[in-house]
């Protein structure tokens, strides 16, 4: 019986409204099953089509008869490279199948072509305990393969590079060590309108094979961007569904550049020493009771739980620990001296998961735009205008975060509230992007003298720096007064149309703030842990 697949709904938490995915599965039983997540674009624009996707893939598993779910979610858009909200698209569709579906969750695997490959690489190096195997075509994983004469094919800042980087597969490789990786790349696919350069590829096998990860290479000869062959199709479904996770390795290696994505296995990263570069933690279990490890501007981090009973032996960067037992997980925190202690270290007023920063952190829990409208009315002006055009900037170039040359999109809508119709439970339970100063905006002025943010005539003060200029704006993020999970974040200026000229800004990539006059960049970085300039 050929499989039929169904389009179907989930009610995501973000922003409590039903989102579409594509699910088939090769049978009814109630046998677990591995789950095949496909994730190449356009999903959304044609959902019959990303029905027929899922029986495609599940009708060549039938044939060979194997077992298994095929999930195809939209991503939030056609150019989301499923990312941020993108990613959570992804996430909260396999959860949705999940409990509808008897899937392994030991034999989750994921695939996808072109963005949809970028999105292959970009999901398994975030989230490098999730998937059993991946199958990237064509996919573009290195901002810095995007050349052409002059420089990249996208205009690029240098505040927006630690973003580039903490989302680009290729600084993340040490993710990979326990996900094996089929990549499919055209050899003559180059970047010309929607290829994508096979150099990216070729480097992600080069840095695997270096490290001795588990790979297969296929650069498809005389054949540019479309890779994705029938018969290499088919083969690579079969091999998906092989793949089988390993959920207790003894080495973990962990790489990242944020707290957003801090875990892998049986290791956390709670805090790095400094932000915008990136963390690393290289953990070897040694015959079961003993640990070593190595790490890489961690302040805070966190090992287990590991499930058995004898006493470990840790060594963190060759400083002995007392033997502990790991079966719950404990922390360890460098102190000033540079020493590592083991404690329930308190975080809850400095940066920890979900509560770090960037800016682009605010787009994965919901968030409303509130433009102030209690000042002038100059000022009430300016702020509706840079709030109501940030929406379509936002979602018309994926808040920045695109492919090459080719600008992303999404379907997000980010909500817009004046400031005096807000109300006290979305105040609470949301994140904030405030437009307008204490002055010109009635929630920011709930919060004067809680944010290190102060302006007077023409001097921004921002934690303990001062910008005086004209025209003088600030777009900065901090913990939520009134909410530690969420973040409240100002773009405010010295003038009432000092905004201005931060319209053009991609949120996406920006970092923890960002000062300007004008055309004129004033300053740009990362907080500290104490939420204060590094």
């Amino acid at each position: 019986m050929t499989p039929v697949g169904q389009l179907q709904y989930f009610k995501s938490p973000v922003d409590g409204k039903l989102h579409p995915c594509a699910v088939c599965s090769t049978d009814a039983s109630n046998q677990p099953k591995p789950l095949i997540v496909e994730v190449s674009p356009g999903a959304l624009g044609n959902l019959p089509g990303a029905v027929e996707l899922t029986e495609q893939i599940a009708g060549i598993a039938a044939k060979h008869n194997q077992s298994c779910i095929v999930l195809r979610p939209t991503g939030r858009g056609s150019g989301s490279v499923y990312q941020n909200y993108g990613e959570l698209d992804v996430l909260e569709a396999i959860e949705h199948v999940a409990s509808h579906y008897p899937v392994d969750r030991d034999r989750i695997t994921i695939t996808g072509s072109s963005m949809g490959g970028a999105a292959t690489w970009y999901l398994i190096s975030h989230y490098p305990d999730l998937f059993a195997g991946a199958a990237p075509f064509c996919g573009y994983c290195d901002y810095r393969l995007w050349e052409k004469p002059g420089g990249l094919t996208f205009h690029m800042h240098e505040w927006e590079a630690p973003s580039w980087r903490a989302r680009s597969a290729a600084f993340l490789v040490e993710n990979l060590v326990h996900t094996p990786v089929w990549i499919i790349h055209g050899e003559w696919d180059r970047g010309i309108g929607g290829g994508v350069p096979v150099e990216h590829s070729r480097q992600m096998v080069q840095l695997m094979e270096e490290r001795g990860y588990t790979l297969k290479y296929t650069e498809v000869p005389k054949t540019g961007h479309g890779c994705r062959l029938p018969d290499i199709w088919e083969e690579v479904i079969l091999w998906l569904l092989k793949q089988r996770k390993q959920r207790s390795p003894n080495h973990v290696s962990l790489v990242t550049h944020n707290l957003r994505h801090n875990r892998s296995y049986w290791v956390t990263v709670d805090q790095l020493r400094h932000y915008g570069d990136r963390g690393k933690v290289n953990a070897h279990l040694i015959k079961e009771n003993k640990l070593v490890v190595r790490t890489e501007n961690i302040r805070t981090f966190s090992l287990g739980p590991i499930q058995q009973n004898e006493q470990i032996s840790i060594t963190i960067d060759n400083q002995k620990c007392e033997p502990m037992s790991l079966t719950d997980q404990k922390q360890f925190q460098r102190n000033s001296e540079g020493m590592w202690a083991q404690d329930n270290f308190d975080l809850s007023a400095e940066k920890r998961h979900r509560a770090s920063g960037p800016i682009s952190d605010l787009f994965f829990d919901g968030l409303i735009l509130v433009p102030g409208t209690v000042g002038t009315e100059e000022e009430t002006f300016f702020n509706k205008w840079i709030a109501e055009n940030a929406v379509g900037y936002y979602r018309s170039r994926n808040g920045g975060v695109h492919r090459g040359g080719i600008m992303g999109d999404n379907a997000i809508q980010l909500p817009v509230i004046p400031d005096v119709e807000l109300n006290e439970d979305l105040l609470k339970t949301n994140n904030l992007l405030l437009y307008g100063a204490y002055d010109s905006n009635a929630i920011l002025s709930q919060f004067e003298g809680k944010l290190p943010l102060s302006f007077d005539d023409r001097t921004i003060h921002l934690s303990d720096q001062s910008y005086t200029r004209d025209r003088a704006a600030v777009f900065a993020v901090f913990p939520h007064p009134l909410n530690p999970e969420r973040y409240v974040a100002v773009h405010a200026g010295i003038a009432p149309d000092a905004i201005c000229w931060g319209s053009h800004l991609d949120m996406q990539l920006l970092p923890d703030y960002i000062v300007y006059s004008g055309g004129e960049l004033l300053d740009w970085g990362f907080w500290g842990n104490d939420w204060k300039s590094q």
